[in-house]
């Protein structure tokens, strides 16, 4: 069966990806179609499954799944709209159908930026990614990437119930924490005497990611970052932070970002920003010590990710998961054992046998806990470190830089 299922699924180097990128006007066609009676009928007894529902982030991965993709134009955006979800490809444990991840075709780009957009994004994809769950028998569906804007994280009534949702944010703030702590040690830091950068602060991730690094185990120092425009909402947060930090241990300073402003300095940075343009240069990433970047699609380009290396760390946040987890699908991770972190959620609510929506909206530092338990219970943990653009990363060369990159820091 899993061989039945996957034959036309596999992982596309980024050079044959190009090749596909045709002129031409022959119609989007599925290179693996998988029908919702598939999954269904191979779901564990009286159990249902798990989704994984995400969008296209960008133009190539569009090629992971279909034939005659063409380059960007007008009639090719309303062809994606007009095209349907689909089942990307089963997820397995072990050799046994567990659910599937569902796939989206339209780009970030192209409705999230506006109202309209996203309205559009949730009647002509997002609804009929939750129907086609239904249909293959999927009882707990986790929201990958920017999914939860189509549904105001979980708040909008939907027509289609079950599936519950949940939007992956509280796994995703206990992951970025088990990551920069993994950083440190890694580097020979001490998590409670570093200062951490937290871009996108201001957001709804953000907010939330910054209040689990402050509890229990935290920083020296919180650096909270956002745009010009959010200084008044990152005020507001820091008192609120400090108000809630009984211990008085930690410090919290905030500082805005524009390209005309000088980055503070600070050891490593967590960055929960959303943004359709990289921001972050080469010589920005030079000048801490390592960058988790769970924004979408990415901080930096893929030009400044490849020059910062050997000096700092830039990596992705996902999950590697328990012992015969498939996602079966090439997603810019190490292996198929891997997941992003929303995944990770919906996985654990899944054999919890949680039966409504699991994490909707900003939840609260005692839910992140609780989902973080739920986390290790069920073996996820991070990973080898792995970069943005889908390749490994390796310490080697590091240690050489630390020296000069303090030095940057204390120019």
């Amino acid at each position: 069966m899993k061989n039945a299922l996957l034959k036309d699924v596999s992982t596309i180097s980024n050079g044959q990806a190009g090749l596909l990128l045709r002129r031409n006007s022959a119609p989007l066609t599925l290179k693996n179609e998988i029908h919702p009676e598939q999954i269904r009928d191979n779901l564990p007894a009286r159990q249902g499954g798990v989704g994984f529902l995400f969008h296209a982030t960008d133009w190539e991965t569009l090629s992971f799944s279909f034939h005659n993709v063409r380059h960007r134009s007008e009639s090719f955006e309303e062809e994606l709209w007009n095209t349907k979800p689909f089942i990307a490809s089963p997820i397995y444990s072990g050799s046994q159908v567990i659910g599937a991840n569902i796939a989206c075709p339209v780009p970030l780009e192209m409705w999230l930026g506006s109202p309209r957009g996203i309205k559009r994004f949730r009647e002509t994809q997002f609804f009929p990614a939750l129907e086609l769950a239904r249909k293959a028998g999927l009882n707990m569906v986790a929201m990958g990437a920017s999914t939860p804007y189509a549904c105001n994280y979980g708040a909008l009534p939907r027509p289609i119930k079950p599936p519950h949702i949940t939007t992956g944010h509280a796994a995703t703030a206990a992951m970025l924490k088990d990551w920069a702590m993994h950083c440190c040690d890694q580097l020979d830091l001490e998590f409670g005497r570093t200062k951490l950068a937290l871009f996108g602060a201001a957001g709804r991730l953000g907010t939330t990611v910054a209040k689990y690094l402050l509890y229990k185990d935290a920083p020296q120092e919180l650096i909270l970052i956002d745009l010009p425009d959010k200084m008044n909402l990152l005020i507001d947060q820091a008192k609120e932070l400090l108000a809630s930090d009984l211990l008085g241990n930690s410090k919290v300073s905030v500082h805005t970002f524009s390209a005309d402003t000088r980055l503070p300095d600070f050891d490593g940075a967590i960055l929960a920003s959303s943004t359709s343009v990289p921001y972050l240069t080469a010589a920005d990433l030079k000048r801490a010590q390592f960058w988790i970047d769970d924004s979408h699609p990415r901080a930096a380009s893929v030009e400044a990710e490849l020059a910062s290396r050997g000096h700092t760390l830039y990596i992705e946040c996902f999950a590697r998961g328990p012992a015969g987890l498939d996602t079966a699908f090439p997603f810019r991770l190490p292996s198929t054992r891997d997941c992003y972190t929303c995944f990770a959620e919906g996985y654990s609510a899944w054999q919890e046998g949680i039966a409504s929506d699991f994490i909707i909206g900003s939840p609260p530092v005692w839910s992140v806990s609780y989902t973080h338990s739920l986390l290790k219970k069920n073996g996820f943990s991070v990973g080898p470190f792995h970069g943005k653009n889908g390749k490994p990363v390796s310490l080697e060369g590091l240690e050489a830089q630390q020296f000069n990159t303090h030095e940057l820091m204390g120019s």
